[in-house]
Order: structure tokens, then C-alpha cells, then sequence
């Protein structure tokens, strides 16, 4: 697989990343003295867990490959659905 095509698969996957990495760290900065520390202790899980997931998404377009990285999208689907069950726990917390 050529830069182009890892760099065509990537930037989807950064900006969608992106979508869901800024607003979980800047909610969790503004909202931090807001709750107790169960909830902050999950928040920063969410964050580190998307944080994972940005940087998976980076490698696909740096890290040069011959075919599909499928175990990097894989990963991201794993740490996209941590992220998720982590946010259901931290609701019902």
C-alpha cells in the first residue's frame, strides 16, 4: 500500500477521532471539579482510551505497510467500544 492510499484511509479515521478526542478531554477539563472522584477517574479512562485510538489512527498513515492495516483498524474498534462501555459505567455511576 502506497503513502497515498495509507493517508487516504487515515485522515477519515484521524477527523472522526478527532471528533469524539476533543470534546471527551475538554469536557472532562471544564466539568473536572464538578463530580466526585469516581467520575473523574473514568473521564480520564475515556480520554486515554480515545487518546489510544487517535494515535493507532495517525500510525495507519505513517507506518508504511503492504496491505490494509487491519489489526490497527481493529484496535480502533476495540478502543472506540472501551471508550463507549466506559461512558455507559460512568453514567450509571
Amino acid at each position: 500500500m502506497n503513502a497515498r492510499m495509507r493517508w487516504r484511509l487515515a485522515v477519515p479515521l484521524i477527523g472522526l477521532t478527532l471528533l469524539m478526542v476533543v470534546p471527551a478531554v475538554y469536557g472532562t477539563w471544564v466539568f473536572w471539579s464538578d463530580f466526585g472522584n469516581t467520575y473523574r477517574s473514568l473521564s480520564v479512562v475515556i480520554c486515554l482510551a480515545l487518546l489510544a485510538q487517535l494515535t493507532l489512527a495517525v500510525s495507519i498513515g505513517v507506518r508504511p505497510t503492504r496491505d490494509v492495516p487491519w489489526v490497527r483498524i481493529g484496535l480502533m474498534v476495540v478502543t472506540f467500544l472501551i471508550a463507549c462501555g466506559v461512558a455507559a459505567v460512568r453514567r450509571s455511576a
